[in-house]
């Protein structure tokens, strides 16, 4: 998937928060390939962790990437150590949604739900076929 082309492939993308039952609708940015989980703070980072959709492993699911903030300066974190170990983090069993994600004691595991939209072509069209044969009358008649 492309940069501007999540919104018109899938309608929404919900978790449910295996330790709680919680489910919540994650959000878009214009012009972008992931869904949003809202940020939390863990120790000194604000992190903010989304399925980032443009490069889907063998069986179509995102990659689920976090991004790391200096919790009081705002400012970007650079990815290293631990940091650079969670930013990528694929689904726990082939075929499945269910991510488990973990840094500095936090873990958090949930299962991604899709609302996929369709578009489907169709063409319709007649067809006829009309085959004649003309017989002359023969002159000789009695």
């Amino acid at each position: 998937m492309k940069c501007g082309e999540l919104k018109s492939h899938i309608e929404w993308a919900k978790v449910e928060f295996l330790n709680t039952g919680e489910i919540v609708e994650l959000e878009t940015k214009e012009d972008s390939v992931c869904h949003f989980f809202d940020p939390f703070e863990h120790e000194n980072d604000r992190i903010v962790l989304r399925l980032d959709w443009s490069d889907p492993d063998t069986h179509g699911n995102p990659s689920l990437d976090a991004d790391f903030y200096d919790k009081n300066t705002k400012k970007k974190r650079r990815l290293k150590g631990e940091r650079k170990d969670v930013h990528h983090t694929p689904t726990t069993k082939p075929g499945e949604r269910i991510y488990c994600w973990q840094f500095k004691g936090y873990e958090e595991s949930f299962k991604v739900m899709i609302g996929w939209l369709l578009s489907a072509t169709a063409s319709v069209g007649v067809s006829c076929s009309v085959e004649l044969e003309v017989v002359k009358g023969n002159q000789n008649q009695s």
